[in-house]
């Protein structure tokens, strides 16, 4: 019996850390945890960002590419057009020439109203 006190007097004479020591502790890890979630959020924003990166320029070459056909198609659509006229002025030259003094007076007429 005389052992096992003085095994509790030994424990009770052992340094138990202040609160301040257990609360710097707390407040070290609690740091560290703050450091790794904000760089796991990092990794996140990153791994993110190239994700909607590599998806806009895919965009961007969709509509650059839509934006090619619209083009060849207009020219297309330009060039028929330019043939059908050439077509009906060497059909009907006299209507031609009258329309283009129509229009041409028209233009004036509202031109010179300024």
């Amino acid at each position: 019996m005389a052992q096992t006190a003085t095994k509790s007097n030994d424990a009770a004479k052992a340094p138990l850390p202040s609160d301040s020591e257990a609360l710097s502790d707390q407040i070290k890890t609690l740091r560290a945890d703050v450091a790794s979630l904000a760089e796991l959020v990092g990794d996140i924003g990153k791994r993110r960002g190239a994700e909607y990166k590599a998806a806009g320029e895919a965009k961007a070459h969709e509509m650059r590419d839509r934006g090619e056909q619209a083009m060849r198609d207009a020219g297309a659509r330009v060039a028929e057009l330019e043939e059908n006229a050439r077509g009906q002025i060497q059909a009907n030259p006299f209507q031609a020439i009258g329309l283009a003094a129509a229009v041409g007076f028209l233009i004036g007429y509202v031109g010179s109203r300024r």
